[in-house]
């Protein structure tokens, strides 16, 4: 099996500076595992990595589609297939870096979900996604249940996907990697992570990220892409609907959230290192990582 490197965690806890590190290390490139950091123009609210570090590290499927337009789960984890495909071909350790989970899941695995008492977090994972969107999911999976099902009807197209996770588990049995992984889940203590955070967030608004939101809304903002946190909450401000430093706290919140939802996704991951960082001394998180990938490739 190809050997593939991935580093996840929870938003605002260092994925991006670690990666750029091991990218470095292993001379090779990052796949983008995050959902958002996909379209062009939406930099700051993304914490998308810089042009600057893009130019060091070739990034793959970052900063490459309009915001007008959408990008389904099954195109992403085709791609990203193919792109694994190519840099083994090239003798590069595919390393993939994000922390939307069903994204990196569908890559690795044949299927996401278990198939128990795990609704709500499907839900969570997918909340980004419009409904015609998640219909659009059911569609590939499922024709036949989607065409009886109404795309506004949410909770039972969520339902129907699940089913479908269900039955491909039951096929065959177990959770089957199509890679030998080593799935890395950077973690932090919980306060010094919201605080991270909340900082982020201030830094955010310091770099423009109310400009950046108001030359893409409305025109320029397609329905998947104002989902993204950060500027799903500044349209109703833009809208005249909330004050800034409400829709500022609402940022903060939200992502907080997300934050909650990544530990839960990963909390009952099979095959998760859990690697606790330092961020007074993140050189030792970089050496430990480095140890641990040592290890695995020459496993």
């Amino acid at each position: 099996m190809i050997k593939v490197i991935v580093i996840t965690g929870p938003t605002a806890v260092g994925k991006t500076k670690l990666a750029v590190e091991i990218a470095k290390y292993l001379k090779t490139d990052i796949i983008n595992g995050d959902a958002f950091q996909i379209y062009q123009k939406m930099d700051i609210g993304t914490a998308k990595p810089s042009p600057e570090i893009r130019a060091q590290i070739k990034h793959h499927l970052c900063d490459f589609l309009d915001p007008l337009n959408s990008y389904s789960i099954y195109e992403y984890q085709k791609d990203v297939r193919g792109l694994i495909g190519q840099m083994h071909q090239e003798g590069k350790i595919p390393l993939l870096v994000g922390g939307s989970g069903l994204y990196l899941d569908s890559v690795i695995y044949d299927y996401k979900l278990e198939g128990h008492g795990r609704s709500k977090e499907l839900e969570e994972e997918l909340a980004a996604l419009d409904n015609e969107a998640v219909h659009a999911i059911l569609m590939d999976m499922n024709p036949e249940a989607a065409e009886k099902i109404h795309p506004n009807n949410r909770k039972r197209v969520l339902r129907a996907i699940e089913l479908a996770f269900e039955q491909q588990a039951n096929k065959t049995g177990k959770n089957i990697p199509l890679y030998d992984a080593l799935y890395l889940f950077l973690t932090d203590d919980r306060d010094a992570l919201y605080q991270a955070i909340n900082d982020r967030v201030e830094e955010m608004f310091s770099r423009g990220l109310l400009g950046e939101v108001e030359k893409l809304f409305p025109a320029q903002l397609g329905i998947q892409a104002r989902k993204a946190i950060g500027y799903k909450e500044l349209i109703p401000y833009l809208e005249g609907k909330i004050t800034l430093e409400e829709a500022k706290e609402q940022i903060k919140q939200a992502t907080r959230n997300y934050a909650k939802r990544q530990w839960t996704w990963f909390r009952k991951h099979p095959d998760i290192v859990w690697v606790n960082i330092s961020r007074s001394d993140f050189n030792k998180t970089i050496e430990e990582v480095k140890t641990l990938i040592d290890r695995f490739l020459s496993s």
